[in-house]
């Protein structure tokens, strides 16, 4: 409960800020990257809202995305797998155009081998998601960073 009223209160802050919430983005994120590895979904899913509510109303995607990127490293399991979803929304929402997928293809490789199989399914999705969005460009790229032709 606290997780979701505190996340309410960042969107409500989000709305009424909007432009000049940007220069709190980075500290944020990191708490919400952090409860994108909660252990209840609600809670998962409003910080991964937020996080969209931001590229929205706060700052272009791609200002969001690098800051984000931090994310496919996290200790949390459910972290790294919440980044990986957070993208495949993102480009359902604004497409590729406002992304620099050359900057985020390379940690969704990295997330190919991860110890677990929800974060690795989660990197699979991620990666046709953008191969959609991109096409052929994306396999190319795939094949040299020595991903098998197979994956």
């Amino acid at each position: 409960q606290v997780a979701l009223l505190g996340l309410d209160v960042l969107g409500a802050l989000v709305d009424r800020l909007s432009g000049r919430f940007k220069p709190y983005i980075g500290t944020v994120l990191l708490a919400l990257i952090d409860r994108m590895g909660d252990a209840k979904d609600q809670v998962r899913e409003q910080a991964q809202n937020l996080i969209l509510k931001l590229m929205s109303e706060a700052a272009p995607p791609m200002y969001i995305w690098e800051r984000l990127a931090v994310g496919f490293k996290h200790k949390n399991y459910r972290s790294r797998e919440g980044v990986c979803l957070c993208l495949v929304a993102t480009l359902n929402i604004y497409g590729a155009q406002p992304l620099i997928l050359s900057k985020l293809v390379p940690h969704l490789c990295i997330a190919f081998g991860d110890s677990n199989s929800q974060v690795r399914d989660a990197a699979i999705l991620a990666i046709v998601e953008v191969y959609r969005h991109v096409g052929e460009k994306v396999r190319i790229d795939l094949t040299k960073r020595g991903i098998p032709p197979g994956r």
